[in-house]
């Protein structure tokens, strides 16, 4: 780490530490200074461990880091002593996993939306439109529309979930767990999805990955294979953007089919 961080977030710990009040993190949170506020609702629940508003302020320190931030490093240990000293303390599921799901890879917020293209030619021969066009506390619809050139050929609709801490894709009749968190490497889950039964791998953590997009760091890669099918699939996803790249795989190659062109997180 360079030193400039590292005075940084020094500076940051003396001034949450002075005379740490509940009150004032929240207003630093409510003038978007995130970083401090969560030190400062740190600090609070640090040096004022028998304060009703202790745990709140562990609460409210882990989600800015976790989602605000993305420091997912400094979010888990405040839940862990939330949980640790305050067993009574119950924090909503959705808030929980909210901010567990650190990185999250796969965004299912409002307004989202992520185009696309064939990897040949960057989308020119085929090209798919994704947005997120519904989305509550329980999950979200995504719609895809796909284009061969200029020429509109299909849509569809996807429904996506959270139970616990498994990512689940609704399609027809199914129910696929897509993502089971945490996404660690050697990671495997069975499920089943219109190709039939599946298992999937996390073959990759901590990759980096160059689409036309741009180049995405900590990705993920997760393989999906269908029983009785010597091919299989290939994902890679990056941390608070989603699905980056697909690839067809077999024993001894790799053929990218899809990748990322824009993301968008519209207002």
């Amino acid at each position: 780490m360079s030193a400039k961080p590292v005075l940084l977030l020094f500076s940051f710990s003396l001034l949450a530490g002075c005379g740490a009040r509940y009150d004032d993190a929240a207003v630093l949170e409510g003038q978007g200074r995130y970083a401090l506020a969560a030190e400062k609702y740190k600090a609070f629940a640090f040096k004022r461990p028998a304060d009703p508003d202790a745990p709140r302020a562990l609460q409210a320190a882990a989600e800015l880091y976790a989602v605000k931030l993305g420091v997912c490093r400094e979010s888990k240990p405040l839940l862990e002593r939330l949980a640790r000293s305050y067993p009574e303390y119950r924090l909503p599921e959705d808030v929980f996993r909210r901010i567990f799901v650190c990185p999250d890879y796969f965004p299912a917020g409002p307004g989202l939306k992520w185009t696309y293209g064939d990897s040949q030619t960057l989308g020119r021969n085929a090209r798919t439109e994704v947005q997120v066009t519904d989305h509550t506390s329980r999950g979200a619809v995504i719609k895809s529309v796909f284009y061969a050139g200029r020429t509109l050929v299909s849509s569809q609709k996807k429904t996506y979930r959270f139970s616990a801490l498994d990512f689940l894709e609704r399609q027809g009749a199914y129910d696929t767990l897509a993502l089971s968190y945490p996404l660690e490497a050697g990671k495997t889950w069975t499920s089943a999805g219109p190709e039939g039964r599946l298992t999937f791998k996390v073959e990759a953590a901590g990759l980096k990955v160059k689409v036309q997009a741009g180049e995405f760091q900590d990705c993920v890669k997760i393989s999906r294979r269908a029983a009785g099918n010597p091919s299989w699939i290939s994902e890679y996803y990056a941390p608070w953007t989603g699905k980056v790249l697909t690839a067809v795989a077999g024993p001894g190659y790799e053929n990218r089919v899809t990748e990322l062109l824009s993301y968008e997180e519209k207002k």
